[in-house]
Formats: structure tokens, sequence, C-alpha cells
């Protein structure tokens, strides 16, 4: 059941980075006025702020996985 549940878990985190980096990557800026740098930095700060998100919610599953535990010794 533990590796079921980790394997998914790492599942969800290799979708939610390939689907984070290929809408960042992907697209192409078609705004003339900006230079490489300012678009490279924008990226960076877009997938930076993915990888915060995605630590919030790995700190919440493990939150929850905690309860879980303590409710599953308890019987």
């Amino acid at each position: 059941m533990r590796k079921i549940w980790i394997l998914s878990l790492l599942a969800a985190i290799l979708v939610s980075l390939s689907v984070f980096t290929m809408s960042t990557f992907g697209k192409e800026d078609i705004s003339g006025a900006k230079n490489d740098v300012t678009k490279l930095a924008e990226k960076i700060d877009r997938i930076l702020k993915n990888q915060e998100d995605i630590i919030a919610r790995l700190t919440d599953i493990r939150q929850e996985l905690d309860v879980v535990k303590i409710r599953a010794s308890r019987r």
C-alpha cells in the first residue's frame, strides 16, 4: 500500500513538473520589445513559483499522511 502511494505521488510530481516545463518553455512570447535576458528571467521566476507551489502541496500531503498514520496506529 505504501509503495503504491509513493509511486503515485512520484508520478503526480513528474506529471506536474513536465506540464509546468512544457507550458513555460513551450510557448514563445511574441513581444519584440523584451530582450532575451528579461524573457529568461521571467521564465525562471515562473518555474520557481511552480516549484514553491509543488512543495506546498507536498507538505500538505505529508501532513495528511501523518494524520492517516496516527489514525491507523490507534486501530
